[in-house]
């Protein structure tokens, strides 16, 4: 046993002093003047790379964690990037200096590098330092946030097919004269923002001199639509009861069905049009959901 003993005690020393070697040569005064040699123009660059490389992985995982993947697990990506929070920037600001102020003096302008570059550089270096760190830690708690809050790129940003819905809408064979009522509200790109997905609805109402049973007729009419810039629609389900029909864009084979469409007759009495004939309202409502992903 004693031979083992001395044979084990060489190699464990040895890992010691590699770990407190580490820690010495990133915790002792001077470690960006180690890390660049000096050389006033690989330093700031080294700067950049630390402070931002934590502020990119954070972000990193807030982009894998949008991954259908991780629906039901949401809670992985958000903690690993508050592990990241908590962690990193602490540690980063004792090897590098805090803010604006001097590791060991606690004067502005980066007086901690005084002794690996010129006063200039080492002033430059400071702030650039103060400037890194304000971004670092900011971005870092932002993102943190928003993947706790599953918050989406399009909740904010929309998308194009999102953004086309009003001329996809102008585009159907509306006939001419039904007559619109009033504007969509502006939020309506956000009403939807709790799916994963990009969903949306547009809802537009029209004064229509038809009955229910002539609405039903021209949505089933197959050639109005196949004639028309919104193109052939199918899977046209009309609940009699209630004087709705829905319906789907048909699209080519093999692509998800992203369009559905539904028309909502409604009796308004007491509404006429200019020779005094009563009006009915007709609710058109597109909806969109991306790679046909279901509405629930």
């Amino acid at each position: 046993m004693p031979h083992r003993d001395s044979e084990w005690k060489p190699l464990t020393t040895t890992t010691t002093d590699k770990r407190a070697g580490l820690v010495h040569y990133l915790t002792q005064p001077g470690l960006l003047g180690r890390l660049s040699r000096g050389n006033p123009k690989l330093a700031p660059w080294i700067l950049i790379g630390v402070h931002l490389l934590p502020l990119a992985i954070v972000v990193l995982i807030w982009s894998i964690g949008l991954a259908p993947a991780f629906d039901s697990i949401h809670w992985i990506p958000a903690i690993l990037a508050t592990v990241i929070a908590v962690t990193i920037p602490l540690p980063m600001m004792f090897a590098f200096g805090f803010w604006g102020v001097g590791a060991a003096s606690g004067r502005d302008g980066g007086d901690q590098f005084d002794d690996d570059f010129t006063p200039l550089v080492a002033f430059g270096l400071g702030w650039l330092r103060w400037l890194l760190q304000l971004i670092m830690i900011g971005g870092i708690i932002l993102a943190t946030i928003l993947i706790w809050m599953d918050f989406r790129p399009w909740h904010l940003l929309s998308t194009a097919e999102i953004d086309a819905m009003p001329e996809e809408l102008a585009s159907m064979p509306l006939p001419e004269d039904w007559e619109r009522v009033g504007e969509p509200s502006d939020d309506w790109k956000n009403d939807h923002t709790a799916y994963r997905s990009p969903h949306a609805q547009l809802e537009e109402s029209f004064y229509a001199p038809v009955t229910y049973g002539e609405m039903k007729a021209w949505v089933n009419d197959s050639t109005v639509w196949e004639r028309s810039e919104f193109g052939p629609i199918d899977a046209i389900e009309c609940d009699d009861s209630l004087q709705w029909c829905d319906a789907e864009r048909v699209v080519q084979p093999g692509e998800p069905r992203e369009y559905t469409v539904t028309f909502k007759w409604n009796d308004t009495s007491g509404v006429t049009d200019s020779s005094g004939h009563p009006l009915k309202t007709v609710r058109v409502e597109l909806s969109y959901a991306e790679n046909g992903g279901p509405w629930k």
